[in-house]
C-alpha cells in the first residue's frame, strides 16, 4: 500500500480503547489492529469477549484497537447499554419488579435513540429473562409497578409495564414455557419500537390528533416491524409489533385481523397494552386507578377488542 493510500484508509479509522470492552459482552462491530500501515480485523460483528483476553492485550501493550468512523454509532450504543447496572436476584419480587422497570425504561429510551444493534437485543433477553424469573416467582408483583408516565417518558416506561403485564397475564393463563414468556416479555420491550421516529409533538399532543396525524401514528406497528426485520427476534415478538392493535372483532389496524387470525400471545399483549394505556396520565387523559381501567374494559372493550381468559387472568394478577 502506497503511503497516500495508507493515509487515506487511516482516515476512516478511529482508536478504540480496550478499557470500553466489558468481560463477557458481545461486540456488533469490527475491531482491527495494525502491521505495517495495514488494517488487519482482529474481532469480527458479534465477537465475545472474555476478562483473559482482554488482559492479555492490555498486558502486550495493546491499550487500543481501531474502529472504523462509520460503526462509531454502534460503538457508542454498545457502550450505553453495557452500561445500564444489572438486576439484583436476592431483592424480593416487588423490589425487584420495580427495579426492573426503571432499567428496562432506561433501556427503551436508549432503543428509541439510538438503532437497533445485536447488543441491543441481548440486552433485551437479559431483561426478560429476569422479568420472566420475577413475575414467575410472585406474579402479584405487578401490582408495585409505578405507574410513572411524564409525557416525553412514558413510552418508555409503558413499554417495560406492558411486558410485565403480559407476562403475568400469560402465567395465570397457565403459559409455564420459560422460553414462550420470554418472547411475550420481547415483544412487550418492542412493541412501540415503531414510534422512534414519530414527532414527538404527534406522540403528546394533548388534543385530538387530525387525520394525517393519525395516519403517522397508526403506521407506528408496520414501522416497527419494518425495523426489526433483520434481527433475530423471533415470530412471538414479531406479531406483537406488528399486530398489537389488532381487535378481535377485525376492526382494528393495520391488517383487520380477527381473534381467529391472532396468535395468543398477541392477544395477551394488547390487553396489557390497552391496560396500561387506561391507567396511565397521558397529555389527553386523566390516570385511571388499576381498577377503574379494568372496569372500563369490562364494560367498553371486552366485547370486541381483548380476550375474555386474558381479562380473567390479568384480574387474578391484581386481586393477588
Amino acid at each position: 500500500m502506497s503511503n497516500l493510500s495508507a493515509a487515506k484508509t487511516a482516515k476512516e479509522f478511529s482508536l478504540y480503547r480496550i478499557e470500553k470492552i466489558l468481560d463477557n459482552s458481545s461486540t456488533d462491530f469490527d475491531l482491527f489492529i495494525t502491521l505495517e500501515s495495514h488494517f488487519i480485523l482482529y474481532s469480527g460483528n458479534g465477537y465475545k469477549w472474555n476478562k483473559d483476553e482482554l488482559n492479555g492485550l492490555l498486558q502486550a501493550g495493546h491499550d487500543s484497537l481501531f474502529i472504523r468512523n462509520i460503526d462509531l454509532t454502534k460503538a457508542k450504543m454498545y457502550e450505553t447499554i453495557t452500561a445500564l447496572p444489572s438486576i439484583a436476584k436476592d431483592l424480593a419480587p416487588p423490589e425487584r419488579i420495580q427495579k426492573i422497570e426503571q432499567i428496562g425504561a432506561q433501556f427503551i429510551k436508549c432503543l428509541h435513540e439510538g438503532e437497533l444493534t445485536e447488543s441491543t437485543v441481548h440486552k433485551a433477553e437479559s431483561i426478560a429473562k429476569s422479568m420472566v424469573e420475577c413475575v414467575a416467582e410472585d406474579v402479584s408483583c405487578v401490582k408495585f409497578l409505578s405507574g410513572l408516565a411524564e409525557h416525553d417518558y412514558y413510552t418508555y416506561f409503558h413499554s417495560i409495564r406492558v411486558s410485565t403485564y403480559a407476562v403475568a397475564i400469560a402465567i395465570n393463563m397457565g403459559l409455564t414455557d420459560r422460553a414462550q414468556l420470554e418472547n411475550i416479555a420481547l415483544g412487550g420491550i418492542f412493541h412501540d419500537i415503531g414510534k422512534k421516529d414519530i414527532p414527538i409533538h404527534i406522540l403528546n399532543k394533548a388534543g385530538p390528533l387530525t387525520p394525517s396525524e393519525w395516519k403517522v401514528m397508526r403506521s407506528h406497528p408496520e414501522e416497527g416491524h419494518n425495523q426489526i426485520s433483520e434481527s433475530v427476534l423471533s415470530l412471538v415478538p414479531r406479531e406483537i409489533i406488528l399486530h398489537h392493535h389488532e381487535k378481535r372483532n377485525g376492526s382494528g389496524y393495520p391488517h383487520g385481523l380477527d381473534r381467529g387470525s391472532l396468535m395468543v400471545e398477541v392477544q395477551i399483549a394488547t390487553l396489557a397494552d390497552i391496560f396500561d394505556a387506561l391507567t396511565s396520565s397521558r397529555s389527553y387523559q386523566s390516570k385511571r386507578t388499576k381498577y377503574e381501567g379494568l372496569d372500563f374494559i369490562k364494560h367498553k372493550l371486552l366485547k370486541d377488542d381483548v380476550c375474555p381468559d386474558a381479562f380473567k387472568a390479568l384480574v387474578m394478577a391484581l386481586a393477588g
